[in-house]
């Protein structure tokens, strides 16, 4: 009997270690969780293999920061303050953003030198996510009149529909999508405006005036500027397709918007929090105002 209960009881500390082996920290969790998008500030948004390099990124944070805004400053002539440091493979993802002359939010990577694990190498990013930005942000200071009636009526449209957007913090943290509001982000191809960007290049004070003639220049017809509208329901159902329908259609009535095309998606209320996007179904209507 005493052998029966030795071998039970050494069974069970075994399966009791397994079972301490298997516990989650709460990053973890929070990384495979989801969050609503009301409540969602960057919980648990991470990168591959980050895990492995987040102690180094703990220990030079303060050099990755600094190597983020010199990048930004020396190779596009901007300034930025850094809102986000996460550890990704053998390196770091910094998420900066610029608040004058123009506002945008951007990445810039930051990655150990191999075999030299306290040496960081120069910072880079990856091709055309910065320069669009900045062509976003040049669009938002040409027309600042027409993105705050925007950011205004997004509001609006929420209220009426019931509808949630993206956090501050959110956006911040963990959506380097350029130019950006609560219910929308701006997106194209940065080629398509050389003119405008290279102009910034040459004067980063440039004028909303000489911006708007340059963009004219480059997209007369407006059919290269994307503006998405993203909203999120307060629940986790789908509306209808002709309440997206209905609000597509109101973009489109609405006077003194910025020229742009306009898909509109709905999506369910969850954020993934690993990646910083909607979990689950959506669905979509497209305007253009020209």
């Amino acid at each position: 009997m005493k052998k029966i209960l030795i071998v039970l009881l050494g069974s069970l500390l075994i399966l009791g270690g397994c079972f301490h082996m298997n516990e989650k920290t709460e990053e973890e969790k929070e990384q495979e969780g989801t969050t609503p998008v009301q409540d969602y500030v960057g919980q648990g948004y991470s990168f591959v293999d980050g895990d492995k390099s987040a102690e180094r990124v703990k220990k030079h944070e303060e050099e990755i920061k600094q190597e983020a805004i010199n990048y930004m400053k020396t190779t596009y002539k901007t300034d930025v303050k850094v809102n986000n440091v996460v550890p990704a493979r053998n390196g770091a993802v910094v998420i900066v953003e610029s608040e004058a002359p123009i506002q945008f939010t951007t990445s810039v990577i930051v990655k150990f030198v191999l075999n030299k694990k306290d040496e960081i190498a120069s910072a880079t990013s990856d091709e055309g996510e910065v320069e669009q930005a900045i062509v976003g942000g040049l669009y938002a200071k040409a027309y600042e009149k027409e993105f705050h009636h925007l950011d205004e009526f997004a509001e609006q449209l929420a209220k009426k529909y019931d509808l949630e957007g993206y956090t501050q913090d959110a956006l911040d943290k963990t959506s380097p999508n350029g130019y950006q509001g609560k219910y929308y982000f701006v997106t194209l191809g940065y080629r398509d405006y050389l003119s405008v960007y290279n102009a910034y290049l040459n004067t980063p004070e440039i004028s909303a005036n000489d911006l708007r003639t340059l963009f004219i220049k480059d997209d007369p017809t407006n059919e290269k500027m994307t503006i998405a509208m993203r909203f999120f329901m307060e629940g986790d159902k789908l509306p209808k397709q002709e309440v997206v329908d209905n609000i597509a259609e109101a973009i489109f009535q609405e006077l003194n918007l910025p020229k742009a095309i306009y898909p509109v998606t709905v999506y369910k209320n969850l954020i993934v929090n690993r990646v910083g996007l909607p979990d689950g179904e959506n669905i979509d209507a497209e305007v253009s105002i020209k």
